[in-house]
């Protein structure tokens, strides 16, 4: 019976290259919503993403939390990056649908969304975007999202 159980577990997921890596940081850098956000790309590794945003007066809603759109954007992102990561050089993966459940205000320093994918595919991808918001170095679960994504050709750039 042990030998079995040994079988379920996952290997190690291959290690990204840095060239994807890299192209991946290009890609992110060419969001303009991202950029408005002030959103960072704080860590990519294959199958897994994790974006960063500060609060600012800008992302709010009328209460002064994180606005429920940015934290859907970010979440959004998260996934489709973490789609890449999977995807051959010379595709995307697009954003096909996606729920959301906000499950909490979002208040706090900083909104961290971390977007991992479920079950690649070569024509849909499933992922999950976690986000916390961050206050006095606690993480707190403030939105789950569930997105499917369409495996599309790019023209040479991600």
């Amino acid at each position: 019976m042990t030998a079995s159980l040994a079988h379920a577990v996952p290997a190690e997921p291959e290690p990204l290259s840095a060239a994807r890596a890299g192209a991946i940081a290009t890609s992110f850098s060419r969001q303009g919503l991202m950029r408005t956000f002030g959103a960072e790309l704080a860590r990519v590794q294959r199958g897994e993403v994790e974006l960063a945003m500060p609060w600012s007066e800008g992302v709010t809603q009328q209460h002064g939390f994180f606005h429920g759109g940015v934290v859907g954007a970010l979440a959004d992102s998260a996934c489709g990056y973490a789609a890449l990561t999977l995807v051959g050089e010379e595709e995307a993966g697009l954003t096909a649908e996606y729920k959301i459940n906000l499950l909490s205000p979002a208040q706090g320093e900083r909104l961290v969304a971390v977007g991992r994918v479920l079950k690649p595919g070569r024509t849909l991808i499933v992922a999950q975007g976690d986000v916390y918001v961050e206050q006095d170095g606690r993480r707190k679960p403030v939105a789950t999202m569930l997105m499917t994504l369409c495996v599309v050709k790019t023209l040479g750039h991600v």
